[in-house]
């Protein structure tokens, strides 16, 4: 498994700009976000396009989940053959609704959330595909009930049985290919869906205008923020509503789930450190009232992601 210390890179005042603005729209062209900026175009060129290869962001569609009724979600931890992780994770990543991919330290190698469109297709990943990827040795698996502070940093939040899109298979494809580049040329996805450039351009029009997804830079954490983790919190059926409101309240929780299965919070939590991850569960997670346990897998590497958290503007 991957190392982690591993040095993050220097990320100047620049392109943290540089990124703020990508973030609000990653298909803005360079001479626009130099405009913006009052700064040569090459030097956007360069800089972005250094943030890309050395992997500190990818610019990628964001499917918004309410409106495509991807209402069927879980956070699976797995364990594999320690020789068969990096293959695991290759396996698991050609699946557009798998959103997350990581590697962690702890009781199991990885972790993913998935989202589906159905109870029927989520038991038929785990069933006929998770199972049965070579190097799978154990699963457990966390049936999200629901989803806090994660999507509606970029979306309206909205019952998913509301106002779902019924999308063409054509945008469909198209969402998955953009999931992947969101700065893909729209000839090039002209060629490769056998359609017309012009409808290509069409189509992905309505389906940002229509808010079904949004192309932004996506931050990895793994090149940014030097701890990640994944807290589960067993608790009190009484005091889960409880344990939500300080989860909210709390900076370094990215994001929070509750369950399905079993009563207690799921929380994403970033923080600038090691140091300071131990300090955030000693002092505000362990002294949660209703905790029966916990347990926390921290993140060694970011396979895929398609969200991330927002960052600031930067003056």
């Amino acid at each position: 498994m991957q190392k982690l210390n591993r040095r993050l890179p220097k990320i100047s005042k620049r392109d943290l700009q540089l990124m703020a603005e990508l973030q609000r729209d990653g298909s803005i062209s360079y001479s626009h976000l130099a405009a913006k900026l009052d700064i040569n175009p090459k030097t956007v060129a360069r800089r972005v396009e250094g943030l890309l290869r050395s992997n500190v962001i990818a610019i990628r569609a964001r499917p918004n989940p309410f409106k495509l009724g991807l209402s069927a979600s879980a956070l699976i931890v797995i364990k594999t053959d320690p020789s068969k992780i990096e293959y695991v994770c290759e396996q698991l990543a050609e699946n557009f609704f798998v959103n997350l991919i990581q590697t962690v330290f702890g009781r199991f190698d990885i972790l993913v959330i998935v989202y589906f469109p159905s109870l029927e297709m989520l038991h038929q990943f785990i069933n006929n595909g998770l199972y049965t990827i070579d190097g799978v040795t154990q699963v457990e698996i966390y049936f999200i009930k629901e989803l806090f502070k994660r999507y509606e940093r970029f979306f309206e939040k909205e019952p998913f049985a509301k106002r779902r899109v019924k999308s063409k298979e054509t945008d469909w494809t198209l969402i998955k290919e953009l999931a992947k580049d969101g700065r893909t040329n729209p000839n090039e996805l002209a060629d490769r869906l056998g359609i017309h450039v012009t409808t290509v351009y069409r189509r992905i029009a309505a389906l940002l205008k229509g808010n079904i997804i949004k192309i932004s830079a996506v931050p990895n954490p793994s090149r940014l923020v030097s701890a990640n983790a994944y807290i589960i919190l067993d608790s009190d059926p009484a005091e889960v509503d409880n344990i939500c409101s300080r989860l909210y309240s709390y900076p370094e929780v990215h994001f929070f789930m509750t369950m399905n299965n079993r009563p207690g919070v799921i929380a994403c939590v970033h923080t600038k450190d090691m140091e300071d991850l131990y300090q955030f569960i000693k002092k505000k997670i362990a002294h949660m009232e209703g905790l029966v346990n916990t347990e926390t897998f921290i993140r060694s590497m970011v396979q895929k992601t398609y969200y991330g958290w927002l960052i600031e503007k930067v003056e």
